[in-house]
């Protein structure tokens, strides 16, 4: 066989290891409008207008800022997000912010989060858990609640 063999390149297959690695990034410099589509886990430090889905996790960083809508296994928000979450869980964490609406199976909010939206959770999750830094957590029943925070 010659140096241009025939050989087709192997796809491998994803593992559950590589769901946790960052392999798509929009820097803090960068500003990107349109819509994204990924196989990766994916961290916005820049900002996003438009519509983002993965099959993995999303952070949106400090810096990050994403204008549009958000479908993810997985939603983290340490930065801002202005319009529709769709995700299997999303945390919010002490700096993040979102404002919209927010369809998901887990919902954790850290205390100094802020949240303005409506809430819809599906029927395979029980409970919204709500972390703060005092002992305990308290715990709503699942249902479509509205929570206004202002900070």
């Amino acid at each position: 066989m010659g140096i241009f063999g025939n050989k087709k390149k192997e796809e491998r297959p994803v593992s559950k290891s590589d769901a946790n690695q960052i392999t798509t990034l929009i820097g803090e410099s960068c500003v990107f409008e349109g819509n994204v589509t990924t196989t990766s886990s994916t961290r916005i430090d820049g900002q996003l207008k438009g519509k983002i889905a993965g099959q993995y996790s999303l952070i949106v960083g400090e810096s990050g800022i994403v204008q549009g809508e958000i479908k993810a296994a997985e939603t983290i928000v340490y930065g801002r997000v202005e319009g529709i979450i769709e995700s299997g869980k999303l945390e919010i964490k002490s700096s993040g912010a979102v404002v919209g609406d927010v369809f998901i199976e887990k919902f954790t909010v850290d205390d100094g989060a802020s949240f303005n939206g409506r809430c819809e959770m599906t029927d395979s999750q029980e409970n919204v858990m709500f972390e703060s830094n005092s002992p305990g957590t308290k715990e709503l029943p699942s249902s479509t609640i509205d929570v206004d925070e202002t900070s």
